[in-house]
């Protein structure tokens, strides 16, 4: 009876562990749809496709890994995972890189804020990150239990949104998956970015290696990317697990569940390819998902771009936190005068710099390096489960 209970699968934990992830994981770069389109959406539908294959299988092994790792880890601050992973040398390579990649995604939300209300509602840049920093200074220094509630609820949101206008997609018979191949030569044209992990220093010093780029090289960065600076949650996520098995299954279950999600957001904007495209400048809207929406339900879609800049504005004030606990840790009631300062401090950075970047320029520069750092953290972890180390 003992052997059957260890074995049984709890299936209502195993999806919470995938609907924990997707809330997580689910961030502004998603939600616009910027990411999705750079990583998967620009090759055409066999290289998208092919994309996602190679992102479910990347997903999997390094969820299986570390729920199994979380799991079985005495560790006493999830925070250590790094230097788990890595040991002395390599850890700290890994922490600094994370510190880096936060500060770098905190400036990135920014400009997410300030393109989401200029795409929809016209105004000026600097006002959506002023907005956006007032809110989240005023949130962090009184704490998170309010934020995580409000990230959860803007999660299951967002994800109801992309089901229903891929279904209206699917069903509008102005929508065409024929609309992808405009994708594909609009990325020819450079009127859409596609991510390209080759074309930046140190790889462009190599003759011939940017052509190499492709839809497993980016279709397997993109999920490592998410692994960076998640890794500590994800570690504690495994400890849901009741048993190795049901770790493993909710690995599996997380990945086909997140790429679930990829593929809705992928699927309105592949099948309204041509809307994407700002016929004024000439390139691609900041926020694609949103010009899609715009065109698919024009009177409502203010609707979509309010719950954009929620999780933009949960996201920002989840870095604040991360950032002031990896610089003041021992805080998690409150911040001391120092963490005040510094949350202070980066705020008035993002608002100023963060709003002049473009958002897809952003994505394009940190997320293929980030995505390497994250491989090699999937790799650690594979040796970890399999040598016991």
């Amino acid at each position: 009876m003992g052997n059957i209970d260890r074995n049984k699968l709890s299936w209502t934990n195993i999806f919470m562990t995938a609907g924990a992830f997707i809330s997580y994981t689910v961030g502004s770069g998603f939600a616009s749809g910027n990411e999705v389109l750079q990583f998967y959406g620009s090759w055409g539908t066999e290289g998208t496709a092919l994309a996602i294959f190679c992102g479910v299988i990347t997903a999997a092994i390094y969820c299986v890994s570390f729920y199994l790792l979380g799991r079985q880890s005495t560790l006493v601050k999830p925070t250590e995972v790094y230097l788990f992973l890595g040991g002395r040398t390599l850890g700290w390579i890994y922490q600094i890189f994370v510190y880096v990649f936060i500060l770098s995604c905190f400036m990135l939300m920014f400009s997410g804020a300030a393109n989401v209300l200029y795409q929809e509602f016209g105004v000026a840049k600097w006002l959506g990150a002023v907005l956006l920093g007032s809110v989240s200074l005023l949130i962090v220094l009184k704490g998170l239990k309010t934020v995580e509630k409000v990230l959860g609820w803007a999660g299951i949101i967002l994800l109801g949104y992309t089901l229903v206008f891929a279904t209206v997609s699917v069903l509008n018979p102005q929508c065409s998956i024929g609309e992808a191949s405009f994708i594909k030569e609009a990325v020819a044209t450079g009127q859409i970015w596609q991510a390209n992990l080759f074309a930046l220093f140190p790889f462009s010093l190599f003759p011939g290696l940017t052509a190499m780029n492709g839809p497993v090289v980016e279709g397997t960065l993109y999920p490592a990317v998410c692994l960076v600076s998640g890794s500590p949650f994800y570690f504690t996520l495994g400890k849901r697990a009741a048993s190795n098995k049901e770790a493993i299954v909710s690995g599996i279950v997380t990945a086909v569940s997140f790429f679930t999600c990829v593929c809705f957001s992928l699927l309105i904007m592949l099948m309204n390819g041509s809307k994407l495209i700002d016929f004024g400048t000439g390139k691609m809207y900041e926020i694609p998902l949103l010009a899609a929406v715009d065109f698919l339900w024009p009177a409502g879609s203010w609707t979509y771009s309010l719950i954009i800049f929620i999780g933009i504005f949960t996201t920002t004030t989840g870095y604040l936190w991360v950032i002031n606990d990896l610089l003041f840790p021992g805080h998690d009631e409150g911040l001391t005068a120092k963490g005040r300062l510094l949350v202070l401090i980066l705020t008035i950075i993002g608002i100023f710099f963060g709003g002049l970047i473009p958002f897809s320029v952003l994505i394009n520069l940190m997320f293929p390096i980030c995505g390497i750092v994250g491989l090699m953290m999937t790799i650690s972890a594979v040796g970890k489960v399999l040598f016991k180390i």
